[in-house]
């Protein structure tokens, strides 16, 4: 072998002693590196390779391992017999001479191609001896998944010719068992026991041994290992693929993870056959620190001394999962909102039809879709932009992401295509994973799109220039390693409604999450097990996480405000849903048909109202349609959530023992949203529009004095996507904390609890006094035929006006009747020197408003509306 070593410089990737064992005549080659123990690990190349493939893995684990290295006879280093023909079992035999020779009580096994079949068949015999198992790009009992060519390659003439006459194979190998192009010297170093037609018969040979069906002579054999993997299945597994690979492709490795469905799949998108050439250095440490049973030594270079995985969400939720497997996850009602409506009709008895998904169910299709992403090129800190339905997919897809280290970005599909296309601009995304209407965006402004990587529709087939959901599906549901972020890195991206400015996104830190899945449990009392009806469909991500089940009733996103009362009724009581989270528009409508009907809504025991201030008369309004649950409303905003908790009973008894609620002490009375959550502060400061760059700059004003909300907690954002101006302007600096501009008004009382009194941007100044608009709304609100009521600024925004929203019974059609209303409404405002100046009024028939939450006015829209009507409410038609 010298004379061959010399005219090859194979000793600088092999510089390891060669070791001989006499097997029936042959000489069978090996490497044994590595510390002395009765412990190894056992390498298994495949055909047409050799141990030369292992190069650099034998390296890597020889620093910790006995790690021993064998040519099968025929291949490799060993002999090349012209008169012998060894099939696979025969092959095993001589492993285990190997084994009782070189001393080996207990070893592991790394396998590849022909030596999965081999190895397996190996550890089947010393099941008690395997310590852990290591499959590369190979087969075990999948032989029918093979492509034609290596049917081609087993052909009596074609395939010796292509196998063992010409290089033909191995050529092939090169072309196509890599995708980084092999350089000469390492395509010699395959070449170099291959070098005539004798010592490549062991090539011809192994394909020969392929059962293809049951007349072929190792067909027994094949179904032996078939039978006997259960003895396997509590033996730790690792799956190392590259994807690439024509010949064992994705299906065989589908088939293979099901022989071990405790294995950890790790798929490989950029590699090929020659798994470990494609990927060597990832593969290396992956398979060494799976081998000696720990995790990876490396991680990104953003994780700090607190470690998560992709998402704090996806953490929970998986923790639940893992331990409740079968609990529902999600249901959905069948049928989009119309054909639902017409189900109501059918008799109270007619059950409405549904698709449930277990925790286990919901997580296989999360890992299927993780590997599909993976496979598209998704990487962690990709920011992936989502307008996915609610249902289903929205959870399977959102949590996908999630798992891969990336970062969803969540956009209101109601916020107006103007605004949506600014956001995904700003998003600036290299996924974009929508419903296949919304994929028409990709087209109408490709700009924004100009870092995509990929794109997915929400439909089973494909659409031009996107995946279908149903190539994700095609993955193995195994599990994938696990993607590490740091505490201070985004979870998700969610962008603010811009019912009040521009939208901006919204980072929501994996610290920032975390806790408020503590402040969910502790405050909201959402427990595990339990069933939530979101009206507020990203909350359906919280729900998960807290081991929630969630139903998905048939709402449109867009236009939630027609949701029909009555199918929201049969949902609740037949899904026996436990609470719901929505707007307190959403809840108003059925709380309003609910008492209309005198139905009660006696399973359901908590209903949460946020997205805008609920009114007290709203409160009071849910709870007694629901009069055994807890009712009550969290104040927060995008950037806070909660901030404060208040109950509906709470407010009752208030109200019951001083008689009223507690007035600022300029007589506004403002919304009471209740005393902060645990660990959140508030503050109130002096109002002002200016940037401060640390909390000394500010003026902390006295209780019940109206100033600026400002708050501080692990609950809120540290910052805005790509908006330095935002952030400067919204984030005050406090020693290594910050606090939050809440952009509202209000006062605390004496117990420390908050008064909101809107937004600080609603705010109309004149010489003679601030009107803040809840207070002033809130008289206004209590007109019988008044629906809703908002303060706007007229003349340049110096004057302050009301309009008005009636009950549709009640809106004004003729002159006479529009001045008797505004009348009506003067004399109201003449009761309080707060509103005793107000004289305009202006009739709207539907105020614009956010399509989130149906409950944001937006008011700059409704002051440029009235500039173009007659004064004093003279003029109120039915248009926008």
């Amino acid at each position: 072998m010298a004379r061959l070593f010399s005219r090859f410089e194979l000793a600088q990737y092999l510089p390891y002693h060669s070791n001989f064992i006499d097997i029936d005549g042959a000489k069978l080659h090996y490497f044994d590196i590595g510390p002395r123990s009765e412990e190894a690990v056992l390498l298994l190349h495949g055909n047409p390779t050799w141990s030369f493939y292992f190069r650099n893995l034998m390296r890597e684990l020889a620093v910790h391992h006995r790690v021993i290295v064998p040519d099968y006879i025929g291949c490799g280093l060993s002999d090349h017999p012209a008169d012998k023909f060894y099939r696979a079992h025969e092959r095993v035999d001589h492993l285990e001479q190997l084994l009782d020779h070189a001393g080996v009580k207990r070893f592991s096994l790394v396998m590849h191609d022909w030596g999965g079949p081999i190895g397996t068949s190996l550890a089947q015999r010393r099941v008690h001896a395997v310590g852990r198992l290591v499959y590369l790009n190979t087969t075990l009992t999948e032989t029918e998944h093979l492509p034609g060519f290596i049917r081609m390659a087993a052909h009596p003439l074609i395939g010796r010719y292509i196998t063992q006459r010409s290089r033909r194979f191995l050529k092939l190998m090169f072309r196509f068992g890599v995708l980084k192009p092999l350089p000469p010297e390492i395509q010699q170093g395959y070449l170099f026991p291959y070098q005539t037609a004798q010592r490549r018969k062991a090539i011809w040979d192994f394909v020969q041994d392929i059962p293809f069906d049951a007349s072929h002579p190792s067909y027994s054999e094949l179904n032996k290992v078939s039978e006997n993997l259960p003895l396997l299945r509590e033996k730790p597994v690792l799956i190392y693929w590259g994807l690439r690979d024509p010949c064992f492709h994705r299906s065989m490795l589908t088939q293979v993870s099901r022989h071990f469905p405790q294995a950890e799949v790790v798929e490989i998108a950029t590699a090929s056959h020659l798994v470990l050439e494609d990927a060597n250095e990832e593969a290396c440490l992956k398979i060494g620190s799976f081998l000696r049973g720990v995790s990876e030594s490396r991680a990104p270079s953003d994780v700090g001394a607190s470690l998560l995985s992709g998402s704090a969400l996806y953490d929970a939720a998986v923790s639940y999962a893992n331990s409740n497997a079968d609990k529902d996850a999600v249901t959905v009602i069948e049928g989009q909102p119309a054909a639902a409506r017409a189900l109501v009709g059918g008799g109270d008895q007619e059950p409405l039809r549904s698709s449930r998904m277990s925790f286990a169910e919901l997580f296989s299709r999360v890992r299927q879709y993780e590997r599909g992403l993976a496979q598209l090129g998704c990487r962690a800190g990709d920011r992936i932009v989502m307008l996915v339905p609610p249902g289903i997919e929205f959870l399977a897809l959102s949590y996908a992401v999630m798992g891969r280290g990336a970062i969803p970005v969540f956009l209101d599909p109601g916020m107006g295509r103007e605004n949506l296309v600014k956001c995904i601009a700003d998003a600036a995304p290299a996924g974009f994973i929508a419903a296949a209407k919304a994929h028409l965006l990709r087209w109408i402004k490709p700009k924004i799109f100009k870092g995509l990587r990929f794109s997915i529709a929400v439909s089973e087939l494909p659409i031009p220039g996107a995946y279908g959901v149903g190539f994700l599906k095609r993955f193995s549901p195994q599990p994938l390693l696990v993607v590490q972020r740091s505490a201070s890195a985004p979870g998700l991206i969610a962008f603010t409604s811009g019912a009040t400015g521009t939208p901006k996104g919204v980072l929501f830190t994996n610290e920032m999450l975390r806790a408020q899945l503590d402040i969910f449990t502790s405050s909201l009392g959402l427990v595990p097990g339990a069933t939530d009806l979101p009206l507020l469909p990203v909350f359906a991500l919280f729900s998960l996480a807290l081991g929630v089940g969630s139903v998905f009733a048939p709402l449109d996103p867009a236009k939630p405000l027609d949701l029909d009362p009555e199918l929201m009724l049969r949902i609740i009581t037949q899904f026996k849903v436990q609470s719901s989270f929505g707007s307190p528009t959403l809840w108003s409508k059925i709380a309003e048909y609910a008492v209309r009907h005198q139905t009660t809504l006696t399973g359901i025991s908590r209903i949460y109202m946020a997205g805008a201030p609920v009114p007290p008369r709203v409160l009071a309004l849910v709870q007694r349609a629901a009069p055994q649950a807890v009712v009550a409303t969290p104040y927060g905003a995008t950037e806070a959530l909660p901030v404060t908790m208040v109950r509906a009973s709470d407010l009752a008894a208030g109200a019951e023992a001083s008689g009223g609620v507690t007035a600022a002490l300029t007589g506004e009375v403002g919304t009471p949203v209740g005393a902060p959550v645990e660990g959140v502060e508030i503050r109130i400061i002096g109002a002002s529009n200016r940037a401060f760059s640390s909390i000394a700059e500010t003026k902390t004003l006295p209780v019940l004095v109206i100033g600026e909300v400002i708050v501080r907690g692990r609950n809120v954002s540290p910052a805005y996507l790509h908006r330095p101006d935002a952030n400067q302007l919204g984030k005050i600096k406090d020693d290594a904390t910050f606090w939050h501009r809440m952009g509202d008004t209000g006062y605390l009382d004496q117990d420390g609890k908050l008064y909101f009194c809107g937004r600080k941007s609603h705010v109309v100044t004149t010489e003679e006094r601030l009107y803040y608009s809840d207070p002033v709304e809130r008289i206004f609100n209590e007109h019988v035929k008044v629906r809703r009521s908002a303060l706007i600024g007229v003349k340049g925004g110096t004057e302050p006006a009301v309009a008005i929203e009636p009950l549709p019974e009640h809106f004004p059609s003729g002159g006479a009747e529009r001045e008797q209303f505004a009348a009506e409404l003067r004399a109201l405002a003449q009761k309080t020197p707060l509103t005793a100046r107000i004289e305009k009024f202006y009739f709207h028939p539907s105020f614009p408003v956010d399509a989130r939450h149906n409950a944001k006015i937006f008011r700059d829209k409704l002051s440029t509306w009235a500039q173009t009507q007659k004064e004093e409410g003279q003029r109120g038609e039915r248009s926008s």
